[in-house]
């Protein structure tokens, strides 16, 4: 086992400004309905932080993002308190002691306030920093230099989408970091939370926030964004974090790695987005700090060879390629690694090395558990320069389909603070058993089938190794039932498939309007060892055959559409309709600005099969028609058939009549003189 050194570091004073703060983020978890549970965690430094300034609760705000609208603020007490261990717990003499404070309470976020569509976030200030760290300003407000706060911060979307509950628990147990880093020595540790609604998590790092105010706590309580960012040193930068060597990154995935080459303790914070199905609907910041002391014990990392069982000597180093054909045994479907380190040779470390091997997909995700390939005993203490050989065996199956794959055999060894550890990337083909695939008897299809008419297919399929089956059906973007589509009689036992395909085409009963054709398209598959597929396609491409359908034919006994009419004289005539194909019809009138009952016109709306007619009767008469606001009126007859299979087909016709005003004969004036001594002369 490694001799531990006795360290001791003073890293910031006790007083009323310094910050006892790592790192922390917030957490959003969906409880039930609307209601949920807001966490906030802070990581807490035991040994340098001031103890009073362990908050017993805080209070976080909710704001608006379209607007920075506050929604509400929250009272967090505090409700868990738990020690954070080392990744190797013997390496600790106290460098690093950190609690794990978490502030939570339940909060309803109901759909008739958080509805808007760019969501919500979350936001807690806090004030100061460490006044030592060593990449950012960070000094005492009281002092008037440059000081650093820490705003913890969490966005989420709203929680109705397109009027339907959106359900969403934001990212969470993110781990902390539990360990010191020492220069020239590389650090890595597994940054990545879990998302429990299966949402995409992308990682990147990004400049921390700073506060608004130099207080410890804002007075009226957090402020709206945005937030500012704290102040790089000198030389140092979001691309220059720890002025490492290679610097410090984060993959998408949220594996952090750095190599540093210098002490000191150093800000960094990393940005997790949310996605689901391509949009990204939220996102966390964690703020953390790293603390580099040059107080690792020399040590040198593990060595890991390979062979093959029938090789003589472990002669493959770094990398490593093997063939598995699908004859071979269970027990020969192995490798051996050999494991030595040469810190077991060494009188610093009592001649005594713990290792052990992890194996790790390079180069691809796999939720396939890659664990049973390592013994059950996956660990060893190396004595006195002694070496270790483990086999590892490989299943029957192919983690990648059809397709070699790489895997990294890594030896961690007990070095402090971290392992140390060397990888032998094994490449391996493995040749699934030979298997038959599925197969249908019938064949692919095309028929056109006449509306009204019933179409059977009986469908088989077969598996000559007796293979359970699965199917599925796929349409071309339509419902089975919908069309008069079913599939029954469906038999699926002992690599035997069989099923009727039913298609009833009466389009009294289903709705053909849309479209005619339609393509399925039946999938057959075997459950093999390997779940290898090869799957069969059935394709059936159907049509109906519709009843053709004229248009009918509407007409009228007036001798001319466009005419003047007399007020006072009555307007009569008739107008019928036709559908040769013996078609339901129905004959109306509408008017285009005007209101026919408030000119007593009178049109008598008609259904009929085949033929049907209507008389058009109007007196526009001076109670009907007001000439000084209107003289012309516009109708419009119609004429719709309802086939069979509920197209619409319909004419029109179009009658314009211009009222005008009664015949009207000047009068005539006449007399007789009955007086002969009276003369009159007519006036002109």
């Amino acid at each position: 086992m490694r001799k531990l050194l006795v360290m001791f570091i003073i890293l910031l004073s006790t007083v009323s400004y310094a910050s006892h703060i790592v790192g922390g983020e917030f957490e959003l978890l969906h409880t039930t309905g609307t209601t949920y549970e807001l966490r906030l965690i802070v990581y807490f430094d035991v040994i340098n932080g001031n103890p009073g300034a362990r908050d017993n609760q805080d209070t976080v705000r909710i704001f608006r993002k379209a607007d920075n609208i506050p929604m509400l603020d929250v009272v967090l007490p505090l409700t868990q308190q738990l020690r954070v261990d080392y990744f190797q717990p013997l390496c600790s003499n106290g460098e690093i002691i950190t609690d794990k404070l978490i502030y939570s309470a339940e909060i309803e976020l109901p759909a008739s306030l958080y509805n808007d569509p760019d969501g919500y976030y979350i936001a807690w200030e806090r004030c100061c920093r460490n006044y030592t760290i060593t990449n950012i300003f960070s000094d005492p407000p009281q002092n008037g230099g440059i000081s650093a706060g820490q705003t913890f911060y969490l966005e989420f979307p709203p929680v109705v989408k397109d009027g339907k509950a959106f359900i969403n628990s934001s990212p969470q147990l993110f781990p902390p970091l539990n360990d010191y880093a020492c220069p020239n020595r590389p650090y890595w540790v597994d940054f990545a939370g879990i998302d429990v609604d299966g949402d995409s998590l992308v990682y990147s790092l990004i400049t921390p926030l700073n506060t608004v105010s130099t207080t410890a706590f804002p007075p009226n309580g957090p402020h709206a964004a945005p937030y500012p960012v704290i102040t790089w040193k000198p030389g140092f930068s979001l691309q220059n974090i720890l002025n490492g060597n290679p610097d410090l990154v984060i993959s998408s995935k949220g594996f952090l790695t750095v190599t540093p080459t210098e002490q000191g303790l150093y800000v960094f914070a990393v940005k997790c987005k949310e996605f689901r199905d391509g949009e990204k609907i939220g996102e966390v910041i964690r703020d953390f700090q790293m603390l580099v002391l040059d107080r690792c014990p020399v040590a040198s990392p593990p060595e890991i060879k390979g062979k093959l069982l029938t090789d003589a000597s472990f002669d493959y180093v770094d990398n490593m390629s093997i063939t598995f054909p699908n004859s071979t045994p269970d027990e020969a479907r192995c490798i051996q690694v050999e494991v030595s380190d040469p810190d077991a040779s060494s009188p610093d470390d009592n001649f005594i090395e713990n290792i052990w091997l992890k194996v790790i997909p390079i180069g691809f995700d796999t939720k396939v558990d890659l664990s049973g390939i390592l013994p059950a005993a996956s660990n060893a203490t190396l004595i006195n320069g002694s070496v270790k050989s483990f086999d590892l065996c490989f299943g029957p199956c192919p983690v990648l389909p059809n397709k070699p794959y790489t895997l990294g055999i890594i030896a961690f060894d007990d070095a402090c603070a971290l392992p140390l550890s060397d990888t032998l990337r094994v490449e391996v083909n493995i040749e699934p058993p030979a298997n038959t695939p599925a197969y249908f008897i019938t064949a692919d299809d095309a028929p056109t089938i006449k509306e009204g008419d019933d179409y059977q297919l009986q469908i088989e399929g077969r598996d000559d190794e007796q293979d359970i089956l699965v199917t599925d059906i796929i349409t071309d973007g339509f419902n089975l039932a919908d069309v008069g589509m079913s599939f029954t009689n469906t038999i699926n036992e002992n690599g035997i498939y069989s099923t009727v395909f039913n298609w009833a085409t009466g389009c009294d009963v289903y709705d053909f309007t849309e479209r005619t054709q339609f393509q399925i398209k039946v999938v057959l598959d075997d459950i093999d060892l390997c779940d290898v597929g090869n799957a069969d396609t059935l394709t059936l491409d159907l049509k109906v055959l519709l009843p053709p359908n004229t248009d009918p034919v509407i007409s009228t006994d007036l001798p001319q559409l466009t005419f003047l009419q007399r007020m006072n004289d009555p307007i009569m005539f008739t107008v019928s309709g036709l559908d040769t194909d013996d078609d339901a019809l129905e004959l109306h009138v509408v008017s285009e600005d005007f209101i026919l009952a408030d000119h007593e016109i009178n049109f008598p709306q008609v259904k009929g099969i085949t033929q049907v007619s209507s008389i058009f009767n109007w007196d526009p008469g001076c109670n009907n028609v007001n000439l000084d606001e209107k003289r012309e009126f516009k109708f419009y007859f119609i004429l719709n058939d309802l086939d069979k299979c509920k197209f619409s087909n319909f004419d029109s016709l179009e009658v314009n009549i211009t009222i005008l005003p009664p015949a009207n004969t000047p009068p005539q004036f006449s007399f007789v003189n009955l007086n002969e001594a009276v003369s009159f002369q007519a006036i002109a």
